[in-house]
């Protein structure tokens, strides 16, 4: 045990360790209350790969897969294998043992790529039931948009739920092409795409006139 936090904290191996720390301070901050699940969470458009980083996120199925879900689980693979080149005949640590760190988070890469193949069916599978219930209540509602919602990107949008005191928060684009709408402005709930979970609004103009 002595000779694994001597290697974690040891050299190079600081980058996946201290990643693995905030990881997991994370993880009990949220779980005691302290902040949102969706703290670090961000708006993401799984069609949109226009980008290496955005390409990457869209490989690891993020945005069918909580954000936080995903970086957990290549953090904690990527200080595994880390750890786990403690026993090649290297020095622990060391220029070469950091210089293969960066084919380390590759392979991470691809470790987290097949672990999330279930977990997106488990987490579709149940909430199935939850999401028909939910578009129902949405579809033909007003909702009041969280960020900017233009040329054609995602955003959130959130509706309160008369008599609950909760809101729901739903991921939103125009319907139309060209129309931008502004965060805290009002629209319309028009339609959903199921496949893509996304709810197309519409500006209220149209539908009070």
């Amino acid at each position: 045990m002595s000779e694994l936090l001597k290697n974690a904290f040891t050299g190079g191996n600081l980058i996946p360790t201290v990643l693995l720390i905030l990881v997991v301070l994370y993880w009990i901050v949220v779980i005691i209350g302290v902040l949102d699940f969706d703290f670090l969470d961000f708006d993401f458009d799984v069609g949109d790969t226009s980008g290496p980083f955005y390409a990457l996120l869209a490989f690891l199925k993020v945005g069918e897969i909580p954000f936080m879900f995903v970086f957990s689980i290549l953090i904690l693979n990527f200080w595994i294998i880390a750890m786990l080149m403690y026993y090649l005949p290297i020095s622990p640590g060391g220029t070469v043992n950091t210089i293969l760190l960066l084919p380390t988070m590759i392979l991470s890469i691809f470790i987290t790529k097949f672990e999330c193949i279930p977990l997106k069916a488990m987490l579709k599978n149940s909430s199935i039931h939850s999401n028909r219930e939910i578009e129902t209540i949405v579809i033909g509602q007003f909702c009041t948009l969280k960020c900017d919602v233009e040329n054609g990107r995602l955003g959130q949008a959130e509706i309160k739920r008369e008599g609950e005191g909760a809101t729901l928060i739903i991921n939103v684009k125009p319907e139309f092409d060209g129309v931008a709408f502004h965060k805290d402005e009002v629209a319309y709930v028009y339609r959903k795409d199921t496949i893509k979970d996304i709810y197309y609004i519409v500006k209220i103009e149209g539908v009070l006139s």
